[in-house]
């Protein structure tokens, strides 16, 4: 059996659920789809789940629904000291994630079309990740989160790295991330300017040390092995860590960032106005917005995150 996991209302097009319900009904036996009304809906979900012995949980829906889902999952361990592998397929924008795990669709109902597929000729499980989580303390209106990655800074005003269309590979997905790039670049190059305003500024504890504060470009912490548009960081030393990189909002640091972009690998050498490392936690505190998993948050009241790592899942990978 395998399991699907959805909410209809993480969807701003309808028509999406339809599709998703009509590729289910069309592949037939072997499938438990629960649709989610609210998150007190999942731990029932998931209890079904285990009653019907499933082999893996298909996610569709937006950050909401599988951080609710992770952390009922690391909480509640519905399934014991077994791990379900599971499989994100984000909602109509939030495609971050989906991508990361091998999605190459623009639509959920296509990679679920994908996922059936493989469950059907036994391949689903054929390639796994352990990954760890990352737990986000101090949301507005949420508490804590869980999710695979973490940014904020100037870069989040671009909001087409988070939400937009996903080409298959080939000629149109290396023209649209090379044009991401260079605008994203270009716009953030002219705009750079220090500033004294406060406002502007975040401050950053990484693994208790003594806190920096300057004003950033990019400050990301992430468990997967690469950032937007395919660019990895350099390969880990610690499985029970997670990637820390931050980029300073100066000319010289955006120019060096932006040659690593388009190379699509940062190296382990020091950059001007880079920090790329590996931590346990880290406590920020600012008044920007944040993304996590591609979904838009804000601080509570206090403006500080405490950003750890919690246990590992298991992912199932599409390529």
């Amino acid at each position: 059996m395998i399991a699907i996991l959805s909410s209809p209302d993480s969807f701003q097009n309808k028509n999406e659920m339809e599709r998703i319900r009509k590729v289910i009904k069309q592949e037939g036996s072997g499938i438990i789809h629960y649709e989610v009304k609210n998150f007190m809906d999942i731990g029932e979900a998931l209890g079904r789940f285990k009653q019907c012995n499933v082999t893996a949980i298909v996610i569709i829906g937006g950050q909401a629904l599988s951080s609710a889902t992770f952390e009922y999952l690391l909480d509640k361990k519905p399934f014991g000291k077994n791990q379900i592998p599971i499989s994100v397929l984000s909602g109509d924008e939030e495609r971050f994630i989906s991508q990361s795990f091998g999605a190459t669709s623009s639509y959920p109902h296509q990679d679920l079309e994908i996922i059936l597929r493989k469950h059907s000729t036994g391949r689903l499980l054929d390639h796994l990740v352990k990954t760890p989580l990352i737990k986000i303390e101090g949301v507005m209106h949420v508490g804590k989160l869980y999710g695979l990655y973490f940014c904020t800074g100037e870069i989040i005003s671009r909001k087409s790295l988070f939400q937009r269309k996903l080409y298959r590979a080939g000629i149109k997905q290396f023209i649209q991330n090379y044009a991401t790039i260079i605008s994203l670049l270009y716009k953030a190059y002219i705009g750079s300017r220090r500033t004294d305003d406060i406002n502007e500024m975040i401050r950053i504890n990484r693994n208790q040390r003594g806190a920096v504060v300057g004003r950033y470009f990019m400050v990301l912490l992430s468990s997967l092995d690469w950032i937007f548009l395919g660019t990895k960081f350099p390969t880990k030393k610690s499985p029970n860590t997670i990637n820390f990189l931050s980029v300073e909002n100066t000319k010289d640091a955006i120019l060096n960032t932006g040659k690593r972009m388009l190379k699509g690998s940062y190296k382990e050498h020091m950059l001007p106005g880079h920090v790329i490392t590996e931590i346990e936690h880290a406590r920020l505190v600012f008044n920007k917005r944040f993304v996590v998993d591609g979904c838009f948050y804000e601080t509570d009241l206090s403006g500080e995150l405490l950003i750890s790592v919690a246990d590992d899942l298991t992912f199932i990978r599409l390529d």
